[in-house]
């Protein structure tokens, strides 16, 4: 792949593992499938995620867009950017229970996101999030695991 999706610091701790590393790196593409769900939309996604966890960006995966400033801006306070597609409005709605409440996300956004998207793009959708989660959990503990 030309480039990796595995953010820096988990990279380092995946390297001596190169099957591992190789395999979470294929996995980690298909989940971030911008043919299915636009690609700024899940960047719009993986900024709320990070901002949720009080982390880097580029801690919960790898930039898949380049956005304005003004949504960024509003993403790391975690917040929705104003006038987003109601697509956008609806896969943030279902991104902000994944990081702390994700057993208490109701059915209504993920159908709503579905009946406008299509079943694929909600699969995508609900399996970046994941990702985006555990990438950005992972990268933040990584440095607590050094010489252990």
């Amino acid at each position: 792949m030309p480039q990796s999706v595995i953010p820096g610091p988990l990279a380092g701790r995946l390297a001596p593992i190169p099957s591992l590393r190789d395999g979470f790196e294929r996995f980690l593409a298909a989940c971030f499938d911008t043919d299915a769900v636009p690609a700024a939309t899940l960047e719009r996604c993986r900024r709320l995620v990070a901002a949720l966890h009080r982390a880097d960006p580029a801690d919960c995966g790898p930039a898949l867009a380049e956005l304005p400033s003004t949504e960024t801006d509003a993403l790391a306070r975690g917040e929705a950017p104003f006038g987003l597609p109601r697509a956008d409005a609806l896969a943030l709605d279902i991104a902000r229970y994944i990081p702390w409440s994700h057993h208490d996300l109701p059915d209504a956004p993920v159908l709503a996101f579905r009946d406008e998207c299509g079943d694929r793009a909600a699969v995508t959708l609900l399996a970046a999030l994941a990702m985006f989660d555990a990438v950005c959990r992972m990268t933040l503990v990584a440095p607590r695991l050094e010489g252990a």
